[in-house]
């Protein structure tokens, strides 16, 4: 699992790095490894590092999240396939690494843009994990999956607790399509 880890995160301080592993083991080795082998890498800013200097596609296309009303916590880069966290907190990182595997299991694209089952259950939802996976597919994806790995709240956030047993009530169709990728990655 170390090496598996160790691709996925390259470079950080010893203090972010044991943060990001210790949630990132809530995903199982098979997500990891299928995250690994497709080529996602997570990179954490440094103090007051702005996305833009990090990432370069947001460089190239002059996106300045740094500059947005409320600049996020984290941010996935479909194009790089790179996770780059400001805030290591678990909630972040997990919403984070579900957008990475959303552009993994679409080779290069949101899955969930294109998957039929997840846009008949998004249509069709009648309650949402949390307010944020109301806003799109692809959040839909990213919050679904931080709910059913369970662990990866924050208690600060006003937002209530994402865990697999509420996903399960709230939404067992999104549930469902969540528990057969994840019985997936665990058998790749």
């Amino acid at each position: 699992m170390d090496n598996i880890f160790s691709a996925l995160v390259p470079s950080a301080q010893a203090a972010a790095r044991e943060s990001i592993a210790e949630t990132l083991a809530k995903f199982g080795e098979g997500a990891l490894r299928y995250a690994a082998i497709n080529g996602v890498r997570i990179h954490v800013l440094e103090p007051r590092q702005r996305y833009s200097e990090t990432s370069p596609a947001l460089r190239r296309l002059r996106i300045d999240v740094d500059a947005w009303p409320s600049p996020p916590a984290g941010l996935f880069v479909v194009e790089e396939r790179c996770v780059f966290l400001r805030s290591l907190s678990p909630m972040t990182v997990s919403h984070e690494f579900g957008h990475a595997l959303d552009a993994c299991l679409g080779s290069g694209v949101y899955f969930s843009g294109f998957s039929p089952e997840i846009r008949a259950a998004f249509s069709n939802a009648r309650s949402f994990i949390t307010p944020y996976a109301a806003t799109g597919l692809d959040e839909y994806f990213a919050e679904s999956t931080r709910a059913y790995v369970g662990g990866c709240n924050d208690p600060a956030s006003a937002w209530p607790e994402a865990t697999r047993e509420r996903l399960r009530k709230c939404d067992a169709a999104m549930f469902e399509i969540i528990e057969q990728i994840f019985e997936r990655f665990a058998t790749t």
